[in-house]
């Protein structure tokens, strides 16, 4: 396991070795930005949940990334108290079709 942290809400999200070398593989620009990872699941700017994924999007923005100003995108999977990393990576726009807004930095849970 790289990480285990507890979210914003309050779920252990973990990220494991199988799953990191799927996502930098994939995603190469994701490489040395484990610390983005971890504040996006700590201090999000929206968190999302897909109803057709069953996946929650912590969304947080970065102005310095290795490519430009843009969201770090983290999906995850949460099983009762705990969950997992499926992927993540830098996005320009964020969709919101199909998804519900459960959550906004500086405001209560929706």
């Amino acid at each position: 396991m790289l990480f285990e942290v507890k979210s914003v809400l309050q779920r252990k999200i973990r990220l494991t070795e199988t799953q990191w070398n799927h996502i930098h593989t994939r995603h190469p620009e994701i490489n040395n930005q484990m610390n983005k990872i971890i504040k996006t699941l700590q201090i999000p700017d929206f968190v999302y949940y897909s109803k057709k994924e069953h996946t929650h999007h912590y969304l947080k923005f970065f102005e310095t990334t290795p490519v430009s100003e843009k969201y770090l995108l983290v999906i995850t999977k949460h099983l009762n108290e705990e969950g997992f990393v499926i992927t993540c990576f830098f996005i320009t726009k964020i969709k919101v079709r199909e998804k519900v807004l459960i959550y906004v930095k500086n405001k209560n849970k929706l």
